[in-house]
């Protein structure tokens, strides 16, 4: 990514594509897309298109952020055609497998009965409880939100606060600095 900020293109896709070889999920995703829009190579489908399949490959291998990286682009139209169903499906095998970002993803549908799934309070709560224990960054925040009092946190909403900043959650940092000076 060093080398695609500083608008050496060719090089990016080139070191991209040694890691989608490597079978990094996400590299396949990004490498599809840069093939997709011509950024580092001349547009070019049919690698797109490879890429794509070994994204699908790995996720029916049971690689977890594959499956959630394919739940998003089903989701949002994005290098594949909108299609929820099969959003929702990706999005379940990544969350009952544990991967904590989709856990997370499945609770937030259910608690707001979005993407085809039912409002379901209990659904919702028993998904984040799951992403919790993983300790993923933003249910760490939420959880923490919760144990404020009278709008202010108490020592196990920092504690959490903490746990969740540690892991890079800006928002965590943000109200951490916020309330402790």
């Amino acid at each position: 990514m060093a080398a695609y900020d500083s608008d050496n293109e060719p090089l990016a896709l080139r070191l991209m594509e040694q890691c989608a070889e490597a079978g990094d999920p996400v590299a396949c995703y990004t490498t599809a897309l840069w093939y997709k829009n011509g950024e580092g190579a001349p547009a070019d489908s049919s690698r797109c298109a490879y890429w794509l399949q070994r994204l699908e490959q790995l996720a029916e291998d049971g690689n977890l952020v594959a499956q959630y990286e394919l739940s998003g682009m089903h989701r949002w139209g994005d290098l594949l055609p909108m299609n929820v169903e099969l959003a929702n499906h990706w999005l379940e095998r990544a969350a009952e497998g544990g991967y904590g970002e989709a856990q997370h993803h499945l609770a937030w549908y259910y608690e707001f009965g979005e993407y085809d799934y039912p409002l379901d309070k209990a659904a919702a709560e028993s998904w984040y409880q799951r992403a919790f224990e993983q300790g993923h960054p933003e249910t760490l925040y939420l959880f923490a939100i919760r144990q404020f009092e009278d709008g202010k946190p108490t020592e196990p909403a920092l504690e959490l606060l903490r746990k969740a900043a540690d892991k890079g959650f800006k928002q965590a940092e943000h109200v951490l600095r916020s309330v402790t000076h």
